[in-house]
């Protein structure tokens, strides 16, 4: 892809540059992102900063001629430019998974302290439970015995 820019007026009230030229290309029209990808490293500043008004393609013909504007700041930028509602809806879902993480974030943090304090309890548990556990298999032991017992007996008879 190759840009020609055209015509480069500088916006004082605004504080951007706006920009006019031609596109070259091989395959398919670029983007609005690659337009700006390729606008950002002309101009020498950061991509965001590029905004991309319109591309307009010549029918049959591998060119295009587009219009932008490049902003000198981030704020400046969210001055003059309005979200548009596909922008809006982006913002929305951003906020609303930041927000999903910051509660799973809290939910982690409080199963951590449930399973301090259960680690600290948990030795104290398992004394107890311990003690039951033999007295368990010496009645499966004694019952092993009383079948091994009552089978030998009808043998016997």
């Amino acid at each position: 892809m190759k840009v020609t820019i055209t015509k480069k007026d500088k916006n004082e009230l605004l504080h951007r540059f706006e920009l006019e030229g031609s596109i070259e290309f091989d395959a398919v029209t670029p983007s609005n992102v690659q337009l700006a990808e390729a606008l950002a490293k002309e101009v020498k500043l950061d991509i965001s900063l590029v905004v991309v008004k319109q591309i307009l393609t010549t029918f049959s013909q591998k060119t295009a001629n587009f219009k932008a504007v490049v902003y000198r700041s981030a704020e400046d930028k969210t001055k003059v430019e309005k979200d548009t509602k596909h922008m809006k809806k982006v913002a929305e879902k951003a906020a609303e998974e930041a927000k999903k993480a910051k509660e799973e974030a809290a939910k982690k943090a409080e199963e951590e302290k449930a399973a301090a304090e259960a680690a600290k309890e948990a030795p104290v548990e398992e004394v107890k439970a311990e003690e039951p556990a033999p007295a368990v298999e010496e009645k499966k032991e004694e019952k092993v015995e009383e079948e091994k017992a009552e089978e030998a007996t009808p043998a016997a008879q």
